[in-house]
């Protein structure tokens, strides 16, 4: 069983890495069967954009509400507990797949560069943002991210223990450099369609919105360590902190703990 549970958090690395590389050439409109401009034809717009609004809302929803700690528990009355980042990037990982592959493209354009000198800016930026989400994950415990590190510790009975909180690398720029990266991809695009902006703008206001829940949780869970942080990094933004926490929500989270590693 230790070898099936192992096997399992495998499958679940290797079809996230999978669904998150054809996801950049979906994006991209570059070398996928389909991408979120390639037309397809029997759907009005409104019907079309009905159905992207359910895709992105399964996805969204999903990927807020499963590394809440009310799901955890839950979850974890179902599966042992070392599954449980694992069954997360496995069904994060089909429910992206299944937004692409049912994915209404409404490809009236909003902005188009056509000109080498636009575009090339563009595609750089394009692929920072890919890079740094990828290298982000490796600032913190990337294994353990996805799973990884709780299925092999089981596999070979040994002890876990959650990662510690540690600032370093793109994390010294900003709290979540892999929601940056992500906000990135999602906007530099040379050609904007009215499908592809709805994808950007419903998955920037998830990602705001996942973020704001996520700095609750750590600040329950570090306390006045990640308060601290808060009040040096920016959280999305390079060299922008916005408003800082309050007293009363520090306070409240005061305790310590070790990061939830969402």
């Amino acid at each position: 069983m230790r070898l099936i549970h192992f096997f399992f958090g495998l499958s679940a690395y290797a079809a996230f890495h999978a669904v998150f590389i054809y996801f950049a050439g979906f994006l991209a409109n570059f070398q996928v069967p389909k991408s979120i401009n390639t037309p397809v034809v029997g759907n009005s717009i409104f019907q079309s954009l009905a159905i992207d609004v359910v895709l992105i809302a399964l996805f969204a929803v999903h990927h807020s509400a499963a590394p809440r700690a009310f799901f955890k528990k839950w979850l974890q009355k179902h599966i042992p507990a070392h599954l449980e980042r694992s069954v997360y990037v496995m069904m994060s990982s089909i429910l992206l797949a299944l937004l692409m592959w049912q994915w209404m493209p409404v490809t009236q354009e909003i902005w188009r560069v056509e000109d080498s000198f636009g575009k090339f800016p563009i595609t750089v930026l394009f692929v920072a943002g890919v890079v740094s989400a990828l290298v982000a994950s490796f600032h913190i415990d990337h294994y353990d991210l996805f799973g990884m590190r709780q299925v092999y510790c089981h596999l070979r009975n040994l002890p876990y223990t959650p990662p510690i909180f540690n600032e370093k690398g793109l994390y010294k720029v900003v709290r979540h450099p892999i929601m940056l990266g992500t906000l990135v991809v999602l906007w530099a695009t040379p050609v904007m369609t009215v499908g592809h902006f709805l994808f950007a703008i419903s998955m920037s206001l998830y990602i705001f919105i996942g973020t704001f829940l996520e700095e609750r949780d750590l600040l329950v869970t570090l306390g006045g360590t990640y308060g601290n942080y808060q009040k040096r990094v920016p959280m999305i933004v390079p060299f922008f902190r916005g408003r800082r926490p309050t007293r009363r929500k520090q306070s409240a989270a005061e305790g310590g703990g070790t990061p939830s590693g969402q």
